[in-house]
């Protein structure tokens, strides 16, 4: 039962994930085509999908409680460093900046679990 759930939930965190990396990846793209800078279009992106995303991921986990956004705004923090550092190193490789966020972007998945653990963890109420 345990592992349904939680394979449903994976499920639905991808899905999720896929409108919110579509919306994410289209603002970027667009900053990049008009000539900003990688990592602010980075930092700008994040920042615009950000309670986009906190509505999506929150109905995955079935939890739209506010009190949960500063530990989601910590984790979407460590994201984007993690994406800028990664950005930078394919980009110093010789990958352009499109082709360089689209080839990180899959490593973003494990944001799942950064979420289902420090984020939207059962309550005792929801465990019981």
């Amino acid at each position: 039962m345990i592992a349904t759930v939680l394979d449903r939930r994976f499920l639905g965190f991808l899905f999720a994930g896929g409108i919110n990396t579509l919306f994410g990846y289209t603002v970027y793209g667009a900053q990049i085509l008009m000539g900003v800078l990688p990592h602010v279009a980075v930092i700008v992106s994040t920042l615009a999908g950000v309670l986009f995303n906190f509505l999506t991921t929150s109905a995955v986990f079935r939890s739209r409680d506010l009190r949960r956004l500063p530990r989601f705004l910590i984790v979407y923090s460590a994201m984007l460093g993690l994406n800028i550092l990664l950005l930078d190193c394919a980009m110093r490789a010789g990958l352009g900046p499109l082709l360089a966020q689209a080839i990180i972007l899959p490593i973003f998945a494990l944001t799942f679990f950064a979420m289902r653990r420090f984020v939207f963890a059962a309550s005792p109420e929801q465990t019981s």
